[in-house]
């Protein structure tokens, strides 16, 4: 099997320069650029300069919503960029929770992006007062369009009652590596044959906590789907639900799979590349 080819560059400390490093970035047609946000959030650039960020949470909302809450919601580390300057073409919502749709990072993003969204995270940005214009819904085996790229939902079992429409996406350039993101999901059996097959790299939520993923849970779902390089996600953020993405690569190795395990740091943009022929 060939390898996805994998350089990363590390980011300036200005939010305004990370941005624009960001954009003026051109991307190979065998390409996907990746910056990690941190939490869930991902902003990909693909090779027809089309960027795309998923669930991007670049406030500290969840803890100031909720300030009696017993558990400690507050960010452990700063936002990688400030909202205002996440200049992006759509926005991949994969529910309504806060830490996934922030209305305080979506109210500071600038120009008009796109956003898909499936029902729960829909309604909470219609009741927000973003035009319905702006907002396509996005169901589990829908495909649609966006910027010259293919989206597709992919079912996510929901985590708890308060929003019963999670999904997951699959991004899929022309050329490009394929991007599939798990968002929250529980664990069942029958989710393996829900997922997504041939993915060259997978995003996956490890935190254990909330009904998430656990590490070894985690490992047997890459152990169906087989991707070339899996992303441990949803670990690093709230000091109430971090998890050692350690535990996670180890699961991996002692189930000798054969995905290659691939940490990103908030602070690198990484640039992923297929061999074509």
């Amino acid at each position: 099997m060939n390898r996805l080819r994998c350089t990363h560059t590390p980011l300036p400390a200005d939010s305004a320069d990370r941005m624009a490093l960001l954009r003026n970035t051109d991307v190979p047609r065998n390409g996907l650029l990746v910056w990690f946000l941190g939490q869930n959030g991902f902003v990909l650039k693909t090779s027809g300069g089309a960027l795309i960020a998923i669930d991007p949470y670049l406030s500290d909302s969840v803890a100031e919503e909720n300030p009696s809450h017993p558990l400690d919601l507050r960010r452990t580390f700063p936002a990688p960029i400030a909202a205002e300057h996440l200049t992006v073409d759509t926005v991949i919502f994969t529910h309504s929770h806060g830490d996934h749709l922030d209305l305080q990072t979506v109210a500071c993003l600038p120009g008009a992006p796109a956003f898909l969204a499936p029902w729960d995270a829909e309604q909470r940005l219609l009741h927000a007062g973003y035009d319905a214009g702006r907002i396509f819904l996005l169901h589990p085996n829908q495909e649609v369009t966006v910027d010259g790229v293919n989206v597709k939902g992919i079912f996510a079992f929901p985590t708890d009652t308060t929003d019963l429409n999670h999904i997951g996406v699959l991004i899929q350039p022309n050329a490009g590596p394929s991007f599939y993101n798990t968002g929250d999901t529980a664990y069942a059996e029958h989710l393996k044959k829900l997922l997504p097959a041939e993915v060259d790299i997978c995003a996956i939520c490890i935190n254990g906590g909330f009904h998430n993923l656990t590490h070894a849970e985690a490992a047997r779902i890459i152990e169906t789907i087989t991707p070339d390089t899996v992303i441990p996600t949803h670990y690093d953020l709230m000091a109430c639900n971090q998890s050692d993405p350690e535990m996670f690569r180890v699961a991996l190795q002692t189930s000798s799979i054969s995905s290659r395990y691939c940490r990103l740091s908030t602070d690198h943009m990484y640039l992923f590349e297929k061999d074509v022929a």
